[in-house]
């Protein structure tokens, strides 16, 4: 143990240790499997550090075996003198061994990762919790304290998480499937109408895969690190430190984007079960943020089709389903018009401005014109286009586009109002929404590009 851990531990400060490990652990390899990994940015990485990558290995062994015999022979006679012959035949045999030795993309990550120093943030625990707020600013360690404004972009980063898809691929995944067994079994979906909805959000689905192009957005919650305030200060702190403290703590969320064809396991077994994993990434925008854009070509289209992002950005933001047969219509009819006078509100409060009782009476009006839109999707999206439109002829104004979006999925969600209002409740598995506000006690997202995730 080095003089300064050792000077700490004697003063009760925390330390950071490798969880799991003991002494006689520290001389085995780490027991790993992956389930995705970037050989591309593995290359680069170790590259960058080495000079160059061993892509093989070979090994010689050479034997040589002699035998050899001898013989001598004798004469012995009165007249001559005593004559003797030697003779000796040795033959030889040589034999070469090689064993070459080809470097995996495995081997190269764990010269990567035995490499010390590049890790801002590794696995680690705490050996003690702080014993108070000036004990927790006195840490040092990065991988049990650090300021949000250390997180820069390009810093390598480990994190335990519990892994699962962002909710944009949730859908595209469950309406694909969903459409398929329409059409295969269409009397589950004949009851409601449920295929009329389907065919209107097939093809969102489909402008969603293309725009995807192969990638899975996912969103992966850390296990051991929350986000806490201190002194108008954002860090990202591990668990066992903070404990006892009393501190406000927000999740942290690794968010970011992979690629289909790099992961090693099917997705399916990955991606849906919340199952634990280590990620090893880099940080790909600086500090913390409340929201991301799961679909990186979306942004492209905004000034040419803003409905098209509103969207697939709503996709992933409401719910997806949880009206059952029978009444479906009247509970989709009286959601939609509470969702539409929380979103009267919430534009009223964005822009500053009130109603007066006349208009007031006019938009009540309209919005109960406007219910009956409830029972499909295009029905839902006109209903809220309707009603911006007129707030802005009696008000002057309107909010933009970005920020009406943000409103619309509040109310949506305030109001519990399905995306698939036709749709049976057995037939779609509701899913954890997420929100592109950023909620006081809402997680904080670190976006950033995955080298690897493994267990």
């Amino acid at each position: 143990m080095s003089a300064p851990k050792w000077w700490r531990r004697l003063w009760n400060e925390p330390i950071a240790v490798e969880p799991g490990r003991n002494a006689t652990d520290q001389d085995k390899p780490n027991l790993r499997e992956f389930v995705y990994l970037d050989e591309v940015s593995l290359r680069s990485l170790l590259s960058s550090q080495k000079g160059g990558i061993t892509d093989s290995t070979s090994e010689e062994a050479t034997d040589v075996r002699e035998a050899g015999l001898s013989g001598t022979v004798g004469v012995s006679s009165p007249l001559i003198a005593k004559a003797e012959i030697e003779s000796r035949f040795q033959t030889s045999n040589s034999s070469t061994i090689q064993t070459s030795r080809k470097a995996t993309v495995q081997s190269w990550f764990r010269e990567f990762h035995e490499i010390k120093g590049l890790r801002l943030i590794e696995v680690v625990k705490s050996s003690t919790a702080a014993r108070d707020l000036a004990a927790l600013k006195d840490v040092n360690e990065p991988s049990l304290i650090v300021a949000a404004e250390k997180l820069q972009r390009g810093a390598l980063v480990e994190y335990r998480v519990r892994l699962s898809a962002d909710s944009v691929f949730h859908l595209g995944t469950m309406v694909s499937e969903i459409t398929g067994m329409a059409q295969d079994y269409p009397e589950m979906f004949s009851g409601v109408n449920g295929i009329n909805s389907l065919q209107e959000v097939q093809p969102i689905n489909k402008i969603l895969q293309r725009l995807l192009a192969g990638l899975i957005p996912i969103r992966a919650t850390s296990i051991d690190y929350v986000v806490v305030e201190v002194e108008g200060n954002e860090y990202v702190a591990h668990k066992q430190l903070i404990e006892g403290l009393n501190l406000a703590t927000r999740p942290l969320q690794i968010v970011g984007v992979t690629e289909h064809l790099a992961y090693w396991k099917d997705i399916r077994r990955v991606l849906f079960s919340d199952a634990e994993f280590t990620m090893l990434c880099r940080v790909s925008r600086p500090s913390l943020h409340g929201s991301w854009t799961p679909v990186k070509l979306a942004d492209l289209f905004l000034s040419v089709t803003p409905d098209l992002v509103e969207k697939i950005n709503s996709a992933g933001t409401v719910p997806f389903g949880t009206v059952g047969t029978g009444s479906a219509e009247n509970v989709n009819q009286a959601r939609l018009g509470t969702a539409l006078r929380t979103y009267c509100d919430a534009v009223l409060a964005d822009i500053g401005k009130q109603l007066t009782d006349d208009q007031t009476v006019a938009v009540d009006q309209l919005i109960a014109e406007l219910k009956p839109g409830a029972t499909t999707v295009s029905g839902q999206r006109a209903a809220f286009g309707v009603l911006t439109d007129t707030l802005e002829e009696l008000l002057g104004c309107r909010p933009e586009a970005a920020r009406a979006l943000v409103l619309r999925d509040g109310a949506r969600q305030s109001a519990g109002l399905s995306l698939f209002p036709s749709v049976p409740a057995a037939a779609v598995t509701e899913v954890p929404t997420q929100t592109t506000d950023d909620p006081a006690d809402g997680p904080r997202l670190l976006d950033v590009d995955v080298v690897a995730i493994y267990w």
